[in-house]
This record gives structure tokens, C-alpha cells and sequence, in this order.
């Protein structure tokens, strides 16, 4: 894009350059972006050629839901393998399955873990970028935690056996510096922390009339905005409801009986602005907006009108954090516990965030638990057909060629469109369940920056915005880790975090979907780019940004298949038909099934579980 680090780069830009000075053609500037494969600009060091997913992935998938395998009339290398485990997928879920097996089987079993991308980590991964001579690291995708810091609280025993640190240090502005106040997190100020260092952007009524920045949008009670009283007065209420508005035992399912929309303004009698406004906060989380989501589903992301709601702290009161690279710190840590050669150094928390990916210790002879990149399954199947059979066959496609291994038990932790694809003969009642199930696309774009002095003229560390490209964007405060201390300071690089949905209300749910990967996938690197700096443009050109000077680099993460989108009826089931999820909870075979997908709302806990959930059943078949 604007910057590429590598050698291989700089000598084409040197090429590029003297080309267009003996031609009078466009500058280099923008020649990187018009010579970018589809996954573009990828950034620097053991991720840059895994942000999103890969061309390479997405080739595959669409040949498997083709058909391209169903008769398997290519010549199949058999390895001779045969594993106690096999794992499909290696994030956060399939991590935790291997972690469970780790744990609790014999000296002398083994697992393979086969992830179809470059590096592990599922959407938990990183991007890296070297502005200036500063590293700056952004996530992916999934990002935010809390600590776990006491039993009982879901998640403690697995935080704590990792050894995940409990506090944190951040960077810090200097004291001369108007104070400001930062999301460590990239969905604090989405989902509902208030600060007036959160701007909300309306833009102009009209032909030739400008746009306008409010600041305080909620704690002003929204009195600077284009809203009518009546309106202003339904946000308020959306945000302050503390009693429920049913009061039967089964609140949950009832909830789950019908959408987010229907609940808003049917149940509560809200504004359909209120809805307008909700859609992209709610699809920024679950793929799709409210027009289609439970609204037990809301209420499990924390979206308000229930009396649960937990959205009336400030930023400055947060208690989630963010690794550097999002959810990445959790899948390293999973995978210093597994495979403790993989990355360089010891246990510590910095070791463990700094040190570079040793890829030949991942799949090495010797190992407890094995893990092969860029092996994307097409197939598995019980032998000779028969579920109780002794083992199971595995195929799968790496670097053009197919090959077979054999495994005494198998979690398919790759999510539901894959599973439902690969798995042979998978009874009827799972492959209606995974026909209920929705899964939605998003776009995370980080932007290096090398300064941001037009948002600390503007007074902003967040943004919102009611028309155009995406709906918001923010740069987070700089966890320190180690020897990674990039600095807090308006003149200083920084990384701009955009998470983009693809919700079209009005359109049926699993429409949304196709229709959003369409959009997705059809953009060109070029073309998003240039809707990005045209958002940033119109936002930001008034406080002084120039797209030229500020922008050093552009990555984009592409996950066709980010989120399941609950539908009414996904959590409790409907039509008296038991609940998708827990259908697919139950194994066929000696294999099961642990996606990220079953909890509604993806998070890494939510995952972790589901793998070990995932890894007792399989491991009980032996």
C-alpha cells in the first residue's frame, strides 16, 4: 500500500520510481496499491501474510462447497499418520481442544492440529506495521477481555493455569497534553462506555451545508443533535430501563422468540431511529443488525433496553483490556503451553507477546501436539463407513496436493460452514441444525498512522458516524509489554482501527450474509482503500488531515465468515424443534464439534470452553 517494509518492496518502489520518472506515470505512492494481489498490503513480520482470510483459504472453501471432493478422483498421498486426536482448526476453540487433550491424556498420545492459514490463531491473530521506526501492533479481529482474577467467574481456570497476568501497563500522555480519554479496547466506545472523547459525526442537511462533531453525546442527553425532543426522550429511555418487560420464569426464551427490532419498538415502543441507530452497533458484534437478531442476543452483547444492561460507565471506569495484538495474546499463550519451542524466549508475558513464531517447532516430529499450517481439510469420514468404526480418515489439501491420515477421534473446531461441508454422512438431524445456522462476514481495517494531531484537535480517541463507509473507528491506549512501548502522543504513529459490517436491513438473514461476502470479496484492496481515506477525509480534513502524510499503511482483514448471527429461536429452539446449537453439542461418531459459533456471542472464553468441551467427548470414544 502506502509503506511496504520489505526488501523485495523497496528495490520494485526504486523500479516503480524510475519508471515513472522516464514515463511521467502515476507516483510509487499509489502504484503499490494498483500492484497488491487481493489480500493487498500485509504488513510486517510473522503475520504479514495472514490478515483475514487468505485468497488461498477462500479458493478452497469455495471449491469444497462446490463439490470439488465429494468423489475424491485425485490422487491422495497417504502419510501413514495415525493420531489419538485430530483437531480442525487451530484457534481459539481448537487450541482449547488440544489444550484439554494436552492435559489429561497419555505420555504417549498424540494430537495434530491442521489450520488451513499461514500461522495459528483462527480471527485471533495480529497485524504489525513499522512506522517511523516505531512497531505498532493492531488485531485482526477478536479482541477485549477482562481479567479472571477469582474462582467461580467462567474462565478462571484456564486463565490462571496459562499464567496471563492479571494487571497491565499503558501508555500515558504526557501531562502538558489536554487530557483525553482512551478505549483500550476496539468495542468500548461501540458498545455503550461514555466519554466526550467519543465524537459522533452527523453530516450536513443538505447541499453545501457542513457536517458537524458532537461531543458528550450522552451525557449532554443528546441536546446537540439533529434528533427531535421526542426522540432525544426515547434514546434516554432505551439507555435508563431497569425493569423487565415480562415476567414469566422463561424470560430467556421468550426474548429469544423474537428480534432485537420487534423487541425495541413493539415491546418498548421506541423510535425506529433508535433502531437506525442500533443496526451497526449490534452488527459490529453479530454480524447482522436488529432487524434479524434474537433479542436474547442483544441482551447477551450487553446492547441496552434491558435491565441488565452495563453501558452507563465511562471509558475512564473500563475494566477490559486489550492485548496489542487483540485475542492473539490468549492463542500464544495456548500455544507457548503446547508447543513451548514455538516462540522464542521463556514464560513470561513479554517473551511470550515479542518473541518471533519459530514455524519448524509446529509440526515436529516428537511433539505432544503437532500443528500443520496451511492444510485445509476437504474430508472426513468414519472408516468403511461405520460411525462406531476403529478410526476415522482425514484429507486434506496443502500446497496443491491431497493427502490422508487417520485418527482414533476428531474435533471439527473450523466453524459451522466447513464442518457441515467435510464431514461425511453427517446424520440428518446435525445438517438441519447447522442449516440454522447464519453466519455473517466483517471487515477489520487498521490504518498506521504516523501522527494523530487531527484527532487531538478535535478533542476525539473515538469516533461514530451516521452515513458512509463503516460506522466508527478509534485508536486504542498502548498496552506496554516488554520492550513493545510504542508512545502516547498526537505527533507520534499510531494504528486507526475500522471493524466494517455488511447488514442490510430488510433483507432475509442468510441473504444478508451471501450478500455481504459478495461485497466483501468483489472490492478490490484499491477500492476499499480509497473508501477508507475518503471516510477519513470527510471526517477529518477540517482538523487538518492530509491522507498524503498521515497514512503510512493500510491492512485489511477479510472474514467471510466472522460471526453466527443468532436468529429468534437460535438459543431455545422453535417450532418445538430442539436448539441448533445444542444439537451440534452432541458428537456423531468419534467425532465432535466445538466451534466458537454454539455460545450466540463469539468470545475467547466462550471458544476455550467449547474446545474442551469438544476434546472430553472425543477423547471418550477411545
Amino acid at each position: 500500500m502506502y509503506l511496504k517494509i520489505t526488501r523485495r518492496d523497496f528495490l520494485n518502489g526504486l523500479l516503480i520510481g524510475t519508471g515513472a520518472y522516464l514515463l511521467e506515470l502515476p507516483a510509487p505512492l499509489r502504484l503499490f496499491a494498483r500492484t497488491q494481489q487481493r489480500d493487498g498490503f500485509g504488513g510486517v513480520g510473522d503475520y504479514a501474510d495472514s490478515h483475514g482470510n487468505t485468497a488461498e483459504v477462500i479458493r478452497a472453501f469455495q471449491a469444497i462447497e462446490g463439490g470439488a471432493y465429494r468423489s475424491l478422483k485425485q490422487e491422495i498421498v497417504d502419510t501413514g499418520e495415525l493420531y489419538d486426536l485430530v483437531v480442525v482448526g487451530g484457534g481459539l476453540s481448537g487450541l482449547g481442544a488440544a489444550y484439554e487433550f494436552s492435559r489429561t491424556s497419555s505420555k504417549q498420545a498424540r494430537c495434530l492440529i491442521l489450520e488451513n492459514h499461514p500461522i495459528f490463531g483462527g480471527v485471533a491473530k495480529r497485524n504489525e506495521f513499522i512506522v517511523n521506526s516505531e512497531r505498532l501492533i493492531g488485531p485482526q479481529g477478536s479482541n477485549a477481555f477482562g481479567v479472571i482474577d477469582r474462582p467461580g467467574i467462567p474462565g478462571y481456570e484456564i486463565y490462571t493455569e496459562l499464567g496471563i497476568p492479571t494487571e497491565f501497563e499503558y501508555g500515558e500522555l504526557a501531562p502538558e497534553l489536554k487530557p483525553l480519554d482512551f478505549d483500550p479496547t476496539n468495542f468500548g466506545y461501540r458498545l455503550w462506555f461514555t466519554s466526550k472523547s467519543i465524537g459522533y459525526y452527523f453530516g450536513g442537511q443538505g447541499e453545501g451545508v457542513p457536517g458537524k462533531w458532537v461531543a458528550g453525546f450522552w451525557e449532554n442527553d443528546l441536546e446537540a443533535t439533529p434528533y427531535s425532543k421526542k426522540v432525544r426522550k426515547d434514546f434516554l429511555r432505551w439507555r435508563s430501563i431497569t425493569d423487565r418487560s415480562y415476567d414469566g420464569e422463561d424470560y430467556g426464551r421468550w426474548l429469544d422468540s423474537m428480534t432485537y427490532q420487534q423487541y425495541l419498538e413493539k415491546v418498548l415502543g421506541l423510535d425506529p431511529e433508535v433502531t437506525r441507530h442500533a443496526h451497526p452497533v449490534l452488527a459490529s458484534v453479530v454480524g447482522l443488525g436488529c432487524d434479524v437478531i434474537s433479542a436474547f442476543a442483544a441482551r447477551q452483547v450487553s446492547m441496552p433496553g434491558f435491565p441488565e444492561f452495563q453501558g452507563h460507565r465511562s471509558l475512564k471506569q473500563s475494566h477490559w483490556h486489550s492485548f496489542p495484538g487483540g485475542n492473539d495474546g490468549f492463542s500464544r499463550y495456548f500455544i507457548k503451553a503446547l508447543i513451548p519451542h514455538a516462540i522464542e524466549g521463556g514464560k513470561s508475558f513479554a517473551d511470550i507477546h515479542n518473541g518471533r513464531v519459530r514455524f519448524p517447532a509446529l509440526d515436529r516430529k516428537g511433539n505432544k501436539v503437532l500443528l500443520r499450517l496451511g492444510a485445509s481439510v476437504v474430508r472426513v469420514e468414519h472408516e468403511d463407513g461405520s460411525v462406531p468404526g476403529k478410526n476415522l480418515s482425514v484429507i486434506y489439501l496443502r500446497n496443491g496436493r491431497l493427502y490422508r491420515l487417520k485418527a482414533r477421534s476428531l474435533v471439527m473446531a473450523a466453524g459451522s460452514r466447513l464442518s457441515r461441508k467435510v464431514v461425511s454422512d453427517l446424520p440428518a438431524g446435525h445438517a438441519e441444525a447447522y442449516g440454522q445456522f447464519h453466519v455473517s462476514p466483517i471487515l477489520v481495517a487498521n490504518v498506521a498512522l504516523t501522527n494523530w494531531r487531527f484527532l487531538y484537535r478535535l478533542g476525539f480517541t473515538a469516533c461514530k458516524w451516521f452515513s458512509g463507509f463503516g460506522f466508527g473507528c478509534n485508536m486504542r491506549k498502548p498496552m506496554h509489554v516488554g520492550d513493545y512501548r510504542p508512545p502516547l502522543h498526537p505527533d507520534k504513529p499510531t494504528v486507526l482501527t475500522f471493524y466494517v459490517s455488511f447488514h442490510q436491513p430488510g433483507l432475509a438473514i442468510e441473504e444478508q450474509g451471501e450478500s455481504g461476502r459478495r461485497k466483501l470479496l468483489g472490492t478490490s484492496y484499491t477500492e476499499f482503500e480509497s473508501l477508507i481515506v475518503g471516510q477519513m477525509k470527510q471526517l477529518f480534513s477540517d482538523a487538518g488531515f492530509e491522507a498524503e502524510k498521515d497514512i503510512a499503511g493500510i491492512i485489511l482483514n477479510r472474514w467471510t465468515y466472522a460471526y453466527v448471527s443468532p436468529q429468534p429461536g437460535f438459543y431455545s429452539g422453535k417450532d418445538g424443534k430442539p436448539a441448533p446449537r445444542d444439537v451440534i453439542r452432541k458428537p456423531f461418531g468419534r467425532i465432535a464439534f466445538a466451534h466458537a459459533e454454539l455460545n450466540g456471542h463469539q468470545h475467547w472464553v466462550g471458544a476455550v470452553e467449547e474446545g474442551r468441551r469438544a476434546a472430553k467427548q472425543a477423547i471418550s470414544t477411545l
